[in-house]
């Protein structure tokens, strides 16, 4: 199915804003001492082949530790998946946050994933799936406790990342959604300004745009359309859904995702936290407010909100 110009350009031209807008803060940004960066390793055999600058980036991750944990430590692991919109991003906007989640005492793998409307989300959630084999494959490689890894996503990859370990934990609904579960066991999931609803709600004029390229043709319509409502995807997730930490705030234009998912949440008896900032007192603490101000040393709620997160996690790799 071909995607209309129209819709092209609305990728486009938002894409292009949002990487104006995140400029200036990813310019000043500090990136914290004391963490080792192993930077583009690719998680996937098909670099050599891949025919543009795009295909051979998006299959790329770093890996993130403390620079004075001992040679033959296992770390406790947090895989994180950018935002922006699903068409929009890479590992760098999230490099500073996840660099102080170190701190914590954790690795992060930081994956980018190929985005909208080079493919679908269908295509993906397979790309997140190989983020997790990969780990399974090489984490001990590298210092990662495969029998401790969290999940963790901002905005849209919060909705990736939902739906990674929803599959992640069942077997059928895997299946349903095109990709195979992989040998890792999902601890807990926290999720940032989570974009969870891909279609309808409050912002369904919107998303009525973006799902014509989040869904190309009539195989990812077919796939995907039972698994949009979100109780449908928690209930067919079953106990396999890990637990769930939702951050969000007042100032969030998309809070009413993370409040839809923890009512469901609660309605189905699974595991779940969730904290709604109030309005920041020196700072806005508005969408993806602990990525977007990491860098800045002086912005205490966003490393309050890191440390939270750290803290979540931690809770569940005992």
């Amino acid at each position: 199915m071909m995607i209309d110009q129209e819709v092209l350009n609305l990728f486009a031209g938002n894409a292009a804003a949002m990487a104006e807008g995140d400029a200036p803060h990813l310019a000043a940004q500090k990136l914290p001492d004391g963490v080792e960066r192993i930077k583009d390793l690719p998680y996937t055999g098909n670099q050599d082949g891949a025919v543009d600058t795009e295909a051979k980036t998006a299959h790329l991750l770093d890996i993130y530790k403390p620079a004075d944990s001992p040679d033959d430590a296992l770390l406790p692991v947090i895989v994180d998946f950018h935002g922006g919109g699903l068409y929009y991003g890479n590992k760098e906007n999230n490099e500073c946050r996840d660099m102080l989640l170190t701190a914590r005492g954790f690795a992060v793998v930081n994956a980018n994933y190929r985005l909208v409307p080079t493919v679908s989300f269908p295509s993906q959630l397979k790309d997140a799936m190989a983020v997790l084999e990969w780990v399974a494959a090489h984490g001990a490689e590298y210092g990662l406790d495969t029998s401790r890894v969290c999940v963790t996503g901002d905005s849209a990859g919060g909705a990736l990342a939902l739906y990674l370990c929803a599959a992640n934990g069942s077997a059928q609904l895997a299946a349903a959604l095109g990709v195979k579960p992989c040998a890792i066991d999902v601890r807990a999931l926290a999720v940032t300004s989570g974009m969870f609803r891909l279609s309808g709600g409050v912002h369904a004029t919107a998303l009525s745009y973006y799902g014509r390229g989040y869904f190309q043709t009539p195989d990812d319509h077919v796939m995907m359309n039972p698994y949009l409502d979100l109780d449908k995807l928690v209930v067919d997730a079953g106990e396999g859904l890990p637990p769930v930490y939702m951050v969000t705030s007042v100032e969030d234009f998309i809070a009413d995702n993370s409040y839809e998912l923890a009512r469901i949440l609660h309605a189905r008896h699974r595991d779940h936290a969730m904290k709604v900032w109030a309005r920041g007192g020196e700072r806005p603490l508005g969408h993806v407010f602990n990525i977007t101000q990491a860098g800045d040393q002086e912005a205490s709620e966003a490393r309050e909100a890191i440390a939270d997160i750290a803290d979540f996690c931690k809770a569940y790799c005992a």
